[in-house]
């Protein structure tokens, strides 16, 4: 992969920590859309909070969730524990084996990552299983970048719509919208509905 592109996944030193703060721009309508499909959330998980922009968000309208975040760069985790302080629990961690116990949380958050997964499924799946019943995953991302990456590291799967209805419906869970927000830009509601009998 590109060295640059491979910053986007996962930062790391004067280059990423200057590429977080480019990021935090760019990515503010995305933010906005994300925030505006929260209802009431509880107990809240973010996948690659880069800064933690996005967490400093929710924290000032919901004071009562508990939130939660995780990233593979240990410069994004220390930048983002300076701006956050105590309003999120931050850790380093890979998306693909998350150290959280099953069924945690309400609602799941990722921007700007999925075209990094190396097994978007086996993501979908822990994503899936650290969700409670009838939870949500807010999916947000950028084609363009997604394009870039795919271009860069073809095996990369999640780069369009039809790439990540695909890993969605193949993870058993099930999109219930899909909403623009900017050139390139879209938001995914993704549900987990159990079926009766669990």
């Amino acid at each position: 992969m590109d060295p640059f592109i491979r910053q986007f996944g996962k930062p790391s030193g004067l280059p990423g920590k200057m590429l977080g703060k480019v990021m935090a721009v760019s990515n503010r309508k995305m933010h906005r859309a994300v925030l505006s499909e929260l209802k009431a959330p509880s107990k809240l998980l973010e996948i690659g909070f880069w800064s933690g922009h996005q967490l400093e968000m929710i924290s000032r309208r919901y004071h009562a969730c508990e939130l939660s975040g995780i990233d593979i760069s240990a410069d994004m985790l220390s930048i983002a524990k300076k701006r956050l302080g105590t309003k999120a629990k931050l850790s380093v961690c890979n998306c693909e084996q998350m150290r959280f116990p099953d069924r945690c949380f309400d609602f799941v958050i990722t921007t700007d990552t999925c075209y990094f997964w190396n097994d978007p499924i086996k993501v979908l799946h822990e994503i899936k299983r650290i969700l409670r019943p009838n939870g949500r995953l807010i999916l947000a991302y950028n084609s363009m970048y997604a394009r870039a990456v795919h271009k860069s590291d073809p095996t990369k799967g999640m780069y369009d719509d039809a790439g990540i209805e695909k890993a969605v419906t193949g993870s058993g869970m099930k999109i219930q919208s899909r909403k623009p927000c900017g050139m390139g830009q879209a938001v995914f509601v993704i549900s987990h509905i159990l079926p009766p009998s669990e």
